[in-house]
């Protein structure tokens, strides 16, 4: 029979993990929440699935796992006597809220389990690969934009951002410009859209 009274668990509860960051990689985090107005809560899971999807991240930390771990069809063998990975930072930091999926969770939980270390500090360690490589920041700038803008605003940026790289004294990343059109609109938007449509009505549009 039937218990009364006893809910069962949702399968799309989020899950939180709390990893200490060292100050700078927070405050690269931040930044890129400002310029995309997300919570740092949802910037988070994004870049860590970025990371935890790439074969080349994988294969480098490979090298530092206890356990093993199956990547698509590759299994990459751990061992006791691997080089162990730092369990915790060794310079100021703080902690930052993070809410993933389940789904998402479960695989840093591997990860983690194979690194033989918490998932909060595998979070951390995700987090620090994604914001010191240019192409995992530029990833989630498109994907985020992609999402934000229509067909036409994604095509007008794109070309915005080839006819600076092709014409301006230094090289624009998606990140940079997106940056760059945040500072210059300046004023309280409520959305990036809003922010990109008043940058381009206020220096591209006669």
């Amino acid at each position: 029979m039937e218990k009364k009274g006893v809910r069962g668990q949702r399968s799309d509860k989020k899950r939180d993990v709390k990893p200490t960051l060292k100050l700078d990689l927070k405050d690269a985090i931040y930044r890129l929440s400002n310029i995309t107005y997300t919570p740092v809560k949802d910037v988070c899971p994004s870049l860590c699935m970025f990371v935890i999807k790439d074969r080349k991240t994988i294969e480098h930390l490979s090298q530092f796992f206890k356990r093993d771990l199956l990547f698509d069809n590759t299994m990459f063998r751990g061992h006791v006597t691997n080089k162990t990975i730092s369990k915790r930072i060794n310079v100021p930091g703080e902690r930052v809220t993070i809410r993933f999926s389940q789904s998402e969770y479960s695989a840093i939980a591997l990860v983690a389990f194979a690194l033989d270390c918490t998932v909060s500090r595998a979070t951390a360690i995700l987090l620090e690969i994604s914001m010191s490589q240019a192409r995992f920041v530029n990833a989630y700038i498109k994907e985020f934009l992609q999402h934000e803008l229509s067909e036409s605003q994604m095509r007008e940026f794109k070309e915005i951002l080839r006819y600076i790289n092709r014409n301006g004294e230094s090289h624009h990343s998606w990140a940079s410009l997106l940056a760059h059109v945040v500072d210059e609109v300046g004023s309280p938007v409520n959305r990036i859209k809003e922010a990109i449509s008043n940058f381009i009505d206020l220096n591209w549009r006669e």
